[in-house]
């Protein structure tokens, strides 16, 4: 019997080790977060806590570059310093005893230095977390429209998933969805909805902050806001701001509170701002008569007769929202604060045009709102539909928007479930 046991127990210790070195169950991820010119996050999540290890390299088979964080977590977040401008590189995650299969799909590019001129893609994405067929055709739609160039940036533009922001929901609406073909390749900044708040507007422990990493100490670019519900960020030539517009925040203050802590951040990032495109985003959209009515919801009312004039101070030359489940575009608009029947072209319209739908800025230019709410949800009106200073209205297709930048010119894009583009519209300054 002795002579057994050895074998046995030799052979338990070698299960024992072999066990120990293999991988906790990839349950989440990898996804991408806060990327700069020479820096980014890496996340993921595994079943039972380990150690995070990040392989990468400018090549896909030679991953030269690690990183590791010895404390055993389930949730996976390392930051990934000291990378080159402009560069793609490639990654895989795992453990110090074991790493992940290795995926040739699983890369990034860091920005571009702040300011460069080279084309930039940028999708906007908005109410999609749904796993509906709308969804499933709208990302599907960006793919194959974006093929030959993908996205460098993509907005996430509230509730983001339904219905209350649950770990289950995102995991199911959202990661189980875009995971195969965009969240391991491609960096997304995000803003937080109503759904995505799910109720708690006070709580900063709600899954979007908990799953989400955001730019919050201006690493970058623009102004540090030491806060997950607001910030900024360059890429290129462009300044982006998110903006919270659902939450209850530091000590009791909304958007509209345009002394609170986030406008007068808000105020201090937009007089430092350099670069020559700016675009805001956030839920709650000043403007619209789709599914949710600007006219009558008091915190849309308020963030137009408040936060509008802010922006117009600025000269912001995009604004992007959803919540309301249609697309909208305004014309270039300014000083408009009142109910949609008060909307007039001869005041309120500022803009130059070289044909329709095509701007050129020479001097004051209004501000263009855009209501991009229908990546997963989809249609409903209010009275008043279409919005008065729409120039273009769809409350029947869902879709999403791919803006392009280069140089001084932007051109924007409504691209259709089903692949249809049916708004466009440039910028050239």
């Amino acid at each position: 019997m002795k002579k057994l046991l050895i074998p046995f127990l030799i052979l338990s210790m070698i299960v024992s080790e072999n066990s120990c070195a293999q991988p906790s169950a990839l349950v989440r991820g990898p996804y991408l977060q806060v990327l700069t010119p020479i820096s980014i996050t890496i996340r993921w999540r595994t079943a039972q806590a380990e150690d995070s290890q990040v392989l990468l390299g400018t090549k896909a088979d030679k991953l030269t570059k690690k990183v590791v964080d010895v404390k055993p977590v389930i949730d996976h977040e390392v930051v990934i310093a000291g990378l080159k401008p402009n560069t793609r590189y490639f990654y895989n995650v795992g453990s110090r005893t074991k790493m992940a299969p290795k995926d040739a799909d699983q890369f990034f590019t860091t920005a571009p230095v702040p300011g460069s001129t080279q084309p930039i893609r940028i999708w906007a994405l908005g109410d999609f977390g749904n796993s509906s067929q709308n969804q499933f055709d709208c990302r599907d739609a960006i793919l194959k429209a974006t093929a030959s160039h993908r996205p460098d940036v993509w907005l996430w533009l509230g509730d983001n998933t339904y219905n209350t922001g649950l770990e289950e929901e995102y995991q199911k609406h959202v990661f189980e969805v875009y995971q195969k073909d965009l969240l391991k390749n491609m960096p997304f900044f995000a803003t937080p909805g109503n759904h995505d708040y799910g109720g708690h507007l006070e709580s900063t422990t709600i899954p979007y902050f908990n799953i989400f990493s955001m730019p919050q100490k201006g690493e970058a670019g623009g102004v540090a806001s030491g806060s997950k519900s607001y910030y900024s960020f360059n890429y290129g030539n462009v300044h982006f701001v998110s903006l919270d517009s659902e939450g209850i925040l530091d000590g009791g203050q909304i958007l509209s509170d345009t002394t609170g802590k986030q406008v007068t951040w808000l105020k201090k990032d937009l007089t430092a701002n350099k670069m020559p495109w700016t675009i805001v985003f956030w839920h709650h959209p000043p403007y619209s008569k789709g599914s949710h009515d600007s006219d009558t919801e008091e915190k849309m009312v308020k963030i137009r007769e408040k936060l509008l004039p802010v922006l117009e101070q600025f000269n912001v030359d995009l604004v992007l929202g959803g919540h309301s489940h249609v697309y909208e575009r305004t014309h270039p608009i300014l000083g408009h604060t009142g109910l949609s029947e008060s909307f007039d072209p001869a005041k309120h319209v500022v803009e130059q045009k070289d044909a329709p739908d095509q701007y050129h800025v020479k001097g004051r230019q209004g501000v263009i709102y855009i209501v991009n709410g229908s990546g997963g949800q989809i249609g409903g009106h209010e009275p008043g539909y279409p919005l008065k200073a729409a120039a273009y209205s769809n409350n029947t297709q869902g879709g999403s928007l791919i803006l392009d930048v280069v140089g001084n010119k932007l051109e924007a894009r409504w691209i259709c479930a089903d692949g249809v583009v049916r708004d466009r519209f440039s910028i050239v300054k």
